[in-house]
């Protein structure tokens, strides 16, 4: 007990932990907003502004979307269509900045406390499942460190010669500064990654036992329906496709529940861990694609990144690292075959005007002497 308790103190506060997969929700959680917000800019008024104004259920506050005063301050439903679309566009260059991972200590909050604002100007809208996990993720990650991998921060600490951000200090009226603790950063990076972790088991085990309530998923036909709604088709011929293979369906049914619902389990092992994230990474991409949800798949995906070894990151970006040096390396003329400049001459014709007539050549000195 006491070794397993020191194991546990030891993972909390030695180190930071799922660096590269919180560097991974980062980039897509800020590049999803940005093209969320792009997808909708032409309706902007509609959804969100003043042509959204006759509509019945922005008339009343959803529960979920009744935060107190200061969120929803950034935004609000009285707004003209001008200044919305001018905090929209701000909520998009900090979305931006968010992505890029520059100043995070500020852009973080910053870009939660606009998104939250956001998404009260329609409950009907920003309601739905993935907007309710993304907005949980990002509260979780306002304690996490998400520019040590891949950000510009980390570039700036880099240049600099620094390996981690300076640990911030508690100023006590002006005069002394009390640092925090070296453990500090790491309970926090570290408590927000256990945070994800226990959303995304939530997630994966009600969403498997509610399942399992139903005899279609049992039976494992469960997946042929959805795939026959016109609501749900992204790609109608490869909808059309997916459903005549009926092993295919018997298999995503039953993968779908035992994939969910083992999850932690598998997770304690490398081989079956394995196994878990790239089944489940397949189908999150298939709803994705075949029902058409690609932000839900996008939320989650990035969510599962945080499971993978930072040892098994590091390997992947060396390999990358090797083939785009390659890569370049071939795409560079070799200084071999590089052609001679026209007005060199040859280094015996150079030799013969500097020695006497009738003397023999100069021995050339080899380059290696």
């Amino acid at each position: 007990m006491t070794a397993l308790l020191s194991r546990g103190l030891s993972w909390l506060l030695d180190d930071y932990r799922a660096s590269h997969g919180l560097a991974i929700m980062r980039i897509v959680f800020g590049g999803m907003t940005v093209l969320i917000l792009a997808l909708y800019a032409p309706y902007l008024s509609y959804t969100f502004g003043e042509g959204a104004a006759w509509s019945g259920p922005l008339s009343t506050t959803s529960s979920v979307n009744d935060y107190p005063w200061p969120l929803p301050f950034p935004f609000d439903r009285a707004d003209s269509d001008p200044v919305l679309y001018s905090k929209t566009a701000l909520l998009a260059a900090v979305a931006v900045a968010y992505t890029l991972g520059w100043r995070m200590r500020i852009v973080s909050p910053l870009f939660v406390y606009l998104w939250l604002g956001f998404s009260t100007l329609n409950p009907v809208v920003t309601n739905s499942g993935h907007y309710q996990t993304f907005r949980i993720m990002l509260i979780f990650l306002l304690f996490a460190d998400l520019s040590r991998r891949w950000s510009l921060d980390a570039r700036r600490r880099a240049r600099r010669g620094e390996d981690a951000p300076v640990s911030p200090v508690l100023r006590i009226r002006g005069v002394r500064l009390w640092p925090l603790p070296r453990w500090a950063p790491h309970l926090f990076n570290n408590t927000a990654v256990m945070l994800i972790a226990f959303q995304v088991f939530a997630i994966y085990i009600s969403s498997a036992l509610w399942k399992l309530q139903g005899s279609t998923w049992v039976v494992g036909v469960a997946v042929y329906y959805p795939l026959r709604l016109d609501e749900l088709t992204l790609v109608p011929w490869l909808n059309d496709l997916v459903w005549q293979m009926t092993p295919v369906v018997y298999l995503a049914s039953w993968a779908s529940v035992y994939l969910q619902l083992l999850f932690p389990l598998l997770l304690l092992n490398r081989w079956t861990r394995i196994i878990a994230l790239i089944g489940i990474t397949g189908m999150h991409a298939g709803i994705g694609v075949l029902l058409a949800l690609p932000f839900f798949s996008l939320v989650m995906i990035a969510s599962d990144m945080i499971f993978i070894r930072e040892s098994s990151w590091v390997k992947v970006q060396g390999w990358l690292g090797a083939r785009w040096r390659r890569l370049t390396r071939r795409a560079a003329p070799d200084a071999e075959d590089a052609p001679p400049n026209v007005g060199d001459a040859p280094p015996d014709a150079a030799d013969a005007t500097t020695r006497a007539p009738g003397a023999p050549p100069r021995e050339r000195v080899p380059a290696e002497a």
